[in-house]
């Protein structure tokens, strides 16, 4: 049975200048966001060590369920980092929405792939969108199992005929 819950805080996000100059301080400020990241509870950080160009790393999310008192989860990959970007799991269909729209990333499959930030203004907005995403993975609403999240936008929409 789906209960209703309790939906996240509303997430939105101003547009990105597309025709914005990438300026030389575009690298520290992707290294801003590489430490932040490494400094999230719970971050495994695996680096792909195959021919292909660009490298990629691989960043999971370990679940300290022993804790809690639940079993142990294998890790759940949260995100891929390489030069073009940022390609996140985690992002429900609003944020998801949000991103595309407003010209942030786009979407690959069932993940949305962020572009890299250019300044710390760029920086702070990558930065919400990964933490919507790690908090998605990380404190998921429905804790209990067998309880299935159900939002309010989801519920059926009736139309109701005119009597006459």
């Amino acid at each position: 049975m789906a209960i209703t819950s309790h939906r996240r805080d509303r997430f939105i996000l101003p547009t990105r200048i597309r025709s914005k100059k990438t300026i030389a301080t575009g690298i520290p400020v992707r290294l801003v966001l590489i430490d932040r990241i490494a400094d999230l509870q719970g971050i495994e950080t695996v680096e792909r060590r195959d021919d292909t160009l660009p490298r990629q790393v691989d960043v999971y999310l370990k679940c300290d369920c022993a804790d809690r008192g639940q079993k142990s989860q294998p890790p759940t990959l949260l995100c891929s980092l390489n030069c073009n970007g940022v390609l996140v799991g985690g992002l429900d269909p609003w944020a998801k929405h949000q991103v595309v729209s407003h010209g942030w990333g786009k979407l690959i499959l069932n993940q949305v792939l962020i572009f890299l930030p250019r300044d710390n203004t760029e920086l702070e907005v990558v930065w919400k969108i990964f933490r919507r995403a790690y908090e998605n993975l990380f404190t998921p609403l429905a804790a209990e199992p067998g309880r299935q999240i159900v939002s309010t936008w989801d519920w059926p929409k009736f139309s109701r005929p005119t009597l006459q």
